[in-house]
């Protein structure tokens, strides 16, 4: 798991010091969909090839979509509160350089 972290921070000093051409960046991205489909490919060849998997696979999706909701629902209202915390801060700051002005 180490390597991975390594690696990531590695590939993420490289681009901040020596930022990718277009065409590089083009090439990266290729490259990076191609892994990520093998990587799909091969995770749902193994999920089918487990029986015990594809038994609960109802009830698995319906735990994942439940999931999936309450984490949109909680990510929605973070946002809403986020919101209101941040427009309050701003007409607070805005109000407070408008009435610097009126002296």
């Amino acid at each position: 798991m180490a390597l991975i972290f390594i690696s990531l921070a590695a590939g993420i000093l490289i681009g901040y010091f020596r930022p990718l051409s277009a065409r590089g960046a083009k090439v990266t991205h290729t490259f990076t969909m191609l892994g990520l489909i093998i990587l799909l490919a091969s995770m749902g060849a193994q999920l089918g090839s487990n029986k015990k998997i594809l038994g609960e696979l109802g009830q698995i999706g319906v735990e994942a979509a439940v999931l999936a909701g309450c984490s949109v629902a909680g990510s929605v209202l973070l946002v809403y509160f986020a919101r209101n915390y941040i427009y309050r801060d701003l007409e607070q700051k805005l109000s407070h350089w408008q009435g610097r002005e009126d002296r």
